[in-house]
């Protein structure tokens, strides 16, 4: 029992005070009520205690965060605080395991009896589900600069670790609680080092002050500057790769996801909106999420605190931490408090304190945890049954299986493979040759999902193509088909007979090989292998010599003649400056083929049977890529990051970091290709960069610059627009804003024509689906030459357009390279590297640097 002043200290926790701006910077207290509660255990450290501040009055640091978590820990033995996950910036990411005593001597029991329920759920009766704890995961800021969340992580954690009296006891015997205090610790620590270092002792709430304006790129991102929220099903950073596995080792039956909206906004809790919930969610599923938000209006109303559901956010994107655990057999559910962001800031109706935020989403935590207990029934068995619906659904399928073809691009496909496989998907080798898809495949050709298995529902709505829709708004993207994105083929096998060989338990990234003769004049690479580039770095970055062909090639390999595409690399045995490099090339080939899962073939001459000879003008030398990536206020930081972590991450490129400020007074000639991610450049910055392009640079327009380059000369482009204003006639007040919005292309998949013997085709081939995410259209207007690619006449693969827009897509460009003086400007109207499993398209982006000399 706690003494009078420990209580003292932890009623003024629960009850956040804040402080008004007034001389006197007087407490007030928001009442908080916590009803089922006796006391609090005073050997429970307080946050209060361990970090010597009261939550709300300042933002608390991920180190801190993680200090009190293992405080609490050490003191409780209701909580475990664990690791799941490292962030790129070397942050540990944990989460507090909490439950009673009792369940923690049997945790591992409990684990492996909810993944019964999922694998097995035929095997689990009712009775059987009564036995078992429901499980709460409950997740936090996973924006950065959303930051009340993980404070109120701190509150909830020392209630539960400390709370004595029914409220927290009962919950701890019925449910095993999972906290992850904060999802994205590298920009929380951004964002809490930029408000905490520009508060003064006395705080102000003027909306000019520093403190309320944090720079470029701001903290919602994580260090490469990507949204963790939209990476829950395609799975792509440490952060979220951690999380996932957590996940699935859990199977949690509720999971809330704590954000941040605009400050004037009062507080959202799901259900979204109705029309653009996925069809592939149960109606279950959503009549339970709004049996939840009776608890948080309950909560809510208690403390007179304004609330809404049912509007501006949606259930549709399986990517996002509210809806991927509805494919799961999970109730999802989002809340969105209106920010203070500062500690304090002027908003519509008044002031707005972080303590505030802080309680609101304290109280929501509660209003989960009461409404998972008292519904624990019902929420395990909708889990069990949604498996056994799952397993019934397998069973009418058309198919059988599906493959994952390997032969086009091994990698690519072993990658598609390592998501779906991190989702607990089951993918097995393939025991025995097998014609499909008009294809014919071997054993270590292809990968076999087969169709029954209890991730059924997940694998269809991972890899679906989807054309019909009952809304045409969406809060995020309309389509996410892995398999297009990852442009590898997943093809149906009706009759799965003895194709089904043994289960992959870890899908490694292999088949790299040297072929051909060895101690000839060199190697060719082969540039069909998705991380050909990092091999060819490599080579270039030890001053070896390589050249690209840009015909068919017939070379001699001691044995044979074999036949090399536009693209392939040859990469010599010798220096023209007598430097002896042979045994370190052989050394290195053989590293480079193991490491990045490339092949290369040894050549006995450079003299060709057929084609252009491997020393002469029609194969090109090629040179070390330094690239700079255009970064800063006014330039899209997403396109930014995604463009620095495709070169510094999976291909291992370093990437100078230019803010647009300084590309007028940078030295920009030691820079071979520039990468402008969006947004454009200042007056000054676009002549230094136009007279650098002449002097032979090549500047990269992502997606969102084509309107500034257009603008400034740089590219001959007319745009394709859609008369919204004929569409918006007649129509009445309420169907304005919907009408206009309809005819936005937020996210939708459209297939592109190339022109295949251009070295930015290489290794790709004529065709390839490409992400589309803005609503320019662009026709081309250069000259011969410059159109490299366009949408096909019958362009649309997945997702939502209209029929108006649809009409400006044929022949429109997705590729132009122009000419001016001695450099390029090459401009993509698609998301090349979007959210970084884009890979398809990534090899676009790639071969415009890599064969940057060549163009």
């Amino acid at each position: 029992m706690m003494n009078p002043s420990k209580r003292a200290t932890l009623l003024a926790l629960l009850l956040l005070p804040f402080l008004t701006v007034s001389a006197q910077q007087v407490p007030l207290a928001i009442e908080t009520p916590v009803s089922g509660i006796s006391s609090y255990d005073g050997a429970i450290p307080t946050p209060d205690d361990v970090l010597g501040y009261r939550i709300g009055t300042r933002h608390t640091t991920p180190a801190e965060v993680i200090r009190y978590y293992e405080a609490v820990a050490a003191a409780s033995p209701r909580v475990e605080v664990r690791q799941h996950a490292v962030s790129y910036e070397g942050r540990p990411l944990v989460h507090a395991v909490v439950t009673s005593p009792e369940n923690h001597a049997r945790l591992e029991d409990i684990r492996e009896a909810h993944i019964t329920v999922s694998e097995s759920p035929s095997s689990v009766s009712d009775a059987d589900l009564g036995a078992l704890p429901v499980v709460v995961y409950q997740a936090y800021s996973v924006h950065g600069n959303e930051a009340s969340g993980t404070e109120a992580a701190l509150v909830y954690l020392y209630h539960l670790a400390a709370g004595m009296g029914p409220a927290v006891e009962d919950a701890l015997e019925h449910a095993v609680i999972i906290i992850e205090p904060m999802l994205n610790p590298d920009g929380r620590d951004r964002f809490a080092d930029w408000v905490n270092r520009h508060r003064g002792g006395v705080h102000t709430t003027d909306p000019n002050d520093l403190e309320h304006n944090e720079p470029w790129p701001g903290g919602r991102t994580n260090h490469y500057w990507f949204d963790l929220n939209r990476d829950w099903l395609v799975t792509q950073h440490p952060e979220s790769k951690g999380r996932m596995a957590l996940f699935h080792a859990w199977r949690p039956h509720v999971l809330t996801d704590h954000h941040e909206m605009g400050g004037s906004s009062t507080f959202f809790f799901q259900p979204g909106i109705p029309l653009s919930t996925n069809p592939n969610t149960s109606d279950l599923n959503q009549a339970l999420t709004a049996e939840i938000a009776t608890y948080h209006a309950a909560y809510l109303d208690r403390v007179g605190a304004s609330y809404f559901s049912g509007e501006s956010f949606d259930d549709f994107f399986y990517g996002k931490g509210s809806a991927f655990p509805d494919i799961n057999g999970a109730v999802g559910i989002l809340f969105e408090q209106g920010s203070s962001r500062a500690l304090e800031s002027e908003v519509a109706d008044g002031l707005l304190h972080y303590a505030y935020t802080v309680r609101n989403q304290f109280l929501t935590s509660l209003s989960t945890l009461e409404a998972a207990v008292e519904m624990r029934p019902r929420l395990l068995a909708m889990q069990r049954d949604f498996y056994a619906d799952a397993l019934a659904r397998a069973e009418r399928d058309g198919h059988e299986a599906w493959l994952i073809d390997l032969k086009k691009d091994r990698t690519r496909g072993q990658r598609l493979a390592q998501v779906l496989s991190g989702h607990r998907i089951r993918i097995h080798e393939l025991a025995r040759t097998v014609d499909a898809g008009g294809m014919t495949y071997a054993p270590g050709e292809a990968y076999v999902v087969p169709v029954r298995q209890p991730q059924y529902r997940l694998i269809k709505a991972a890899t679906e193509r989807t054309l019909e829709y009952r809304d045409s708004l969406f809060y995020d993207v309309s389509t996410w088909t892995l398999p297009l994105a990852f442009n590898v083929d997943f093809i149906g096998v009706q009759r799965l007979g003895s194709v089904l060989g043994q289960e992959v338990s870890e899908v490694p990234l292999d088949g790299g090989s040297v072929q051909g003769m060895k101690g000839g004049t060199g190697y060719m690479l082969k540039w069909d292998r998705f991380h050909a580039p990092a091999a060819l770095y490599e080579i270039l970055a030890q001053e070896i010599e390589a050249r690209v062909t840009s015909q068919e090639v017939v070379v001699f390999d001691g044995t044979a003649q074999v036949t090399f595409p536009p693209g392939s690399v040859y990469v010599s045995r010798y220096r023209r400056d007598g430097v002896d490099v042979a045994g370190r090339v052989d050394q290195l080939v053989e590293s480079l083929s193991d490491r990045w899962s490339v092949e290369f073939h040894g050549v006995a001459s450079e003299l060709t049977p057929v084609g252009p000879d491997l020393g002469g003008p029609s194969v090109d030398r090629l040179s070390l890529p330094v690239v700079a990536i255009i970064a800063g206020s006014g330039v899209s930081s997403g396109q930014a990051g995604e463009a620095w972590h495709a070169l510094s991450e999976r291909f291992r490129i370093p990437a100078s970091l230019l803010d647009p400020d300084r590309v007028s007074r940078a030295n920009l000639d030691r820079y071979s290709v520039i990468v402008l991610p969006g947004g454009g450049l200042d007056t000054d910055g676009t002549e230094a960069i136009t007279q650098w392009v002449r002097g032979g640079g090549r500047l990269l327009v992502m997606a969102g610059a084509t309107s500034w380059a257009v603008r400034n000369g740089l590219l001959s482009a007319e745009e394709r627009e859609v008369d919204v204003d004929s569409l918006l006639a007649g129509r009445p007040w309420n169907e304005l804003s919907s009408t206009r919005g309809a005819q936005a292309i937020g996210g939708t998949i459209f297939e592109m024509e190339l022109d295949a013997t251009h070295p930015l085709s290489w290794g790709i081939g004529k065709r390839l689906p490409g992400f589309h995410n803005n609503s320019e259209v662009w026709a081309s207007t250069g000259g011969p030459g410059t159109l490299i690619g366009r949408y096909i006449d019958a362009p649309l693969l997945s997702g939502y357009v209209s029929e108006e827009r649809l009409a400006t897509l044929p022949g429109a460009a997705t590729v132009m390279v122009e000419r001016h003086g001695g450099g390029r400007v090459v401009a993509f109207a698609n998301r090349l590297n979007f959210r970084a499993y884009w890979l398809g398209t990534q090899r676009l982006f790639m071969n415009a640097v890599m064969f940057a000399p060549v163009y």
